[in-house]
């Protein structure tokens, strides 16, 4: 079945003060899908969430909201809600009128009788009906947070376009916040925009995801579409906990040789390659490297940088003559920060880029599948 775009952004540019922040940046959401926009502070992220939303004006480009051209409408008649990581609460209103704000809107008012309901549910969902006689002034962080979020899934609106809406609250609550949420577009198939700068988080929520950074999409699709077919090395650094390992190598006699390093392993493992000879990076991911003892048969040197405990596991630092990683290793694995140790890249592991544009330049062998 083929999808139908809720939101379509076409070759969107904006500058503040001369400074780009989206430079032609392309994203489809379809309708009836979770998309996690993911990418670090000053991606573009929050510019392409005001843009879907109206509120700022754009240098370039188009935006289209459930097949209707909506470049040069209004904010209020695109029927979205929007949570800011900054709350935006009136602070002349207490809880219960905040949520209850745009349901007595001329666009979109509602029965008293209805708000009512819809208030009390929403708070019960969110775990703050104790608030709803209180002052915002009065509220911690999160639960200014749990109202702003509150606010917004009281209406029922065509789009949600969620800026951080977890990142003031205790890793609990976020857990928690981020079942109800998938349970709410479960129920009213609703549509959701969600940018966050937490890996976790994007992967634990989204049916899609968008890689941004540089003010446009590096890559999207499903979390497994990305993980087999990084599109550049950015997008290997962005995703995955912890994010995929690098190492310095060049191309030699059909070989890819890593610096330091005792394993040859074959090109034809990584399929046809763009790229006759000469300086290439390998990006493995850290749970496909094998990591032991030192002096391990046909492996090569390393040693342990740090070690983090995470209660059941532990997360480990390793350095080497071509380049550090973190992998996540069991409790039984005994390594203590100085140790020597050894690593070893199965066959078909990896993806080869061009160190220069950080493009992956292997294509379809069992490493890009």
């Amino acid at each position: 079945m083929t999808a139908t775009p809720m939101l379509q952004l076409d070759g969107l540019k904006k500058a503040y003060r001369g400074k780009s922040a989206l430079r032609g940046l392309d994203l489809t959401v379809n309708d009836n899908e979770i998309f996690a926009l993911l990418g670090p502070t000053g991606a573009g992220k929050s510019s392409t969430l005001l843009a879907g939303a109206g509120l700022i004006d754009l240098d370039a480009g188009r935006v289209r909201l459930g097949g209707r051209d909506v470049t040069d409408a209004d904010p209020a008649s695109r029927d979205v809600a929007i949570v800011f990581e900054g709350f935006n609460l009136l602070p002349v209103l207490d809880v219960k009128d905040n949520i209850a704000f745009a349901l007595r809107s001329p666009e979109f008012r509602e029965e008293e009788d209805e708000i009512g309901r819809r208030v009390g549910r929403t708070a019960e969902l969110l775990r703050i009906s104790h608030l709803l006689d209180r002052d915002v002034g009065t509220l911690s962080g999160g639960e200014r947070q749990r109202v702003a979020i509150a606010r917004a899934l009281v209406r029922r609106p065509v789009m949600f376009l969620l800026d951080e809406p977890l990142s003031a609250l205790d890793l609990k609550l976020r857990e928690g916040l981020r079942a109800e949420l998938r349970q709410i577009h479960r129920q009213y198939r609703s549509t959701m925009l969600y940018a966050t700068h937490d890996y976790h988080g994007a992967i634990a929520i989204a049916d899609r995801i968008g890689i941004i950074d540089g003010g446009v999409i590096q890559q999207s699709g499903s979390i497994e579409d990305i993980y087999s077919r990084p599109a550049n090395m950015l997008v290997g650094k962005l995703i995955g906990s912890p994010s995929m390992a690098f190492f310095e190598a060049r191309l030699e006699d059909g070989h890819v040789v890593v610096k330091g390093a005792a394993q040859r392993l074959p090109v034809s493992e990584f399929g046809s390659v763009a790229s006759s000879g000469g300086q290439v990076v390998l990006g493995v991911w850290p749970e496909d490297i094998e990591v032991g003892e030192p002096d391990v048969a046909g492996a090569s040197k390393g040693k342990i940088y740090a070690v983090d405990n995470r209660g059941f596991e532990r997360a480990i630092q390793v350095e080497t003559t071509a380049g550090s990683f973190r992998k996540v290793v069991p409790l039984s694995m005994p390594f203590a920060q100085g140790d020597a140790c050894s690593f070893r890249i199965p066959a078909g592991a990896g993806f080869l880029f061009d160190p220069a544009s950080g493009r992956r330049i292997s294509q379809d062998g069992e490493g890009a599948n």
